[in-house]
């Protein structure tokens, strides 16, 4: 992996991101034509280039000094087709990603779709992308069809990502319409206030720190110690509840760990572009510099010199910035 030479302090800082997303012509055809799930980023076909042309990535790269990315996809993926085209969407989804990393080796890896809602198809798709293809993980955006990953028909993918002690990245995803319907919709503001605070701005990251609560409570780390998971967004919010839901877990779980144990012993946390100094301090107060990895999420943000700008400049000693920088990433995602 090449470093790209800024010197901090006397130190060359290789910066690699970890939430950073790709789309295929394929893809888009298909989640135009079949998904139920609407389109959830309305500059979709602005951002096409940047989704689709890996040459287009490694300009960005060259231009704002990101060494590396982990790359997926996310959100209108193949995973919110139904199930007849998941399958087939997610598999050609990822042959497509390891024919475009083959290219730019030195520069990308990448993580599996999965189509989720068929657990035993998606641990098998798991299981080729890793051994086969050389992908790094696999990557779920937000519950599925209305489910939680907590419901025992999914435990085939936390099988097989175990099995493989591989990671699943859990990224947020189009909440249900009844969700949006009961906790967003308002007289008080308009339909696209609503759409905003249901997605990128609260409902997203709300829904998908509660299935991390599910994920954890429900005991599947107990079951599973040897799979990691990567989350984005400072966490979700979990980060900032652990000891509060430790107090509460007895009551609910005799698990033979806190929630905090398992939480800070397999999940691995990024800002995905939200470069913010207060959550970063929450977070590592809470998790440690060996549990915080880097990420922009591009091209759905681009933030151009302050994605490595921020991390150089922020309020950390040099060993804890060569570890969020890349360190961390490099033994999540085996990336050495």
């Amino acid at each position: 992996m090449p470093t790209i030479a800024i010197i901090l302090g006397g130190i060359k800082l290789k910066l690699v991101t970890v939430e950073e997303h790709y789309d295929t012509d394929r893809n888009i055809k298909e989640f135009n034509q079949y998904s139920e799930v609407k389109n959830n980023n309305p500059r979709q076909d602005q951002l096409r280039p940047d989704l689709v042309d890996f040459s287009n990535k490694v300009a960005y790269m060259d231009k704002y000094g990101i060494d590396f990315q982990v790359i997926s996809d996310a959100g209108n993926s193949p995973q919110v087709l139904p199930d007849q085209y998941a399958v087939d969407g997610a598999h050609a989804q990822n042959e497509t990603l390891a024919e475009n990393i083959s290219k730019y080796p030195d520069r990308f890896a990448g993580l599996a779709t999965l189509p989720a809602n068929t657990p035993d198809e998606a641990a098998k798709e798991l299981d080729y992308a890793v051994t086969k293809l050389g992908l790094k993980g696999g990557i779920i955006s937000g519950s599925v069809n209305g489910q939680f990953l907590d419901d025992p028909k999914f435990e085939p993918i936390f099988a097989a990502a175990d099995k493989l002690g591989t990671t699943l990245y859990l990224h947020p995803g189009v909440i249900s319409n009844d969700q949006k319907a009961m906790l967003y919709d308002s007289k008080a503001y308009n339909a696209l206030g609503a759409t905003m605070m249901a997605g990128a701005m609260w409902g997203w990251h709300m829904e998908q720190g509660i299935q991390m609560l599910r994920i954890i409570t429900s005991g599947i780390m107990e079951k599973y110690p040897h799979f990691k998971i990567a989350s984005g967004h400072w966490g979700e919010f979990v980060p900032m509840f652990p000891e509060r839901i430790d107090g509460f877990s007895p009551i609910i779980t005799d698990l033979p760990l806190k929630f905090s144990d398992y939480y800070k012993r397999q999940v691995y946390l990024s800002p995905s572009g939200m470069f913010t100094a207060p959550q970063m301090q929450l977070v590592l107060t809470e998790m440690g510099a060996d549990h915080i990895m880097w990420s922009e999420d591009f091209p759905y943000v681009q933030s151009g010199n302050e994605v490595r700008q921020f991390l150089e400049q922020a309020d950390i000693t040099d060993a804890q910035r060569e570890a969020i920088a890349h360190g961390t990433a490099e033994t999540v995602f085996d990336l050495k």
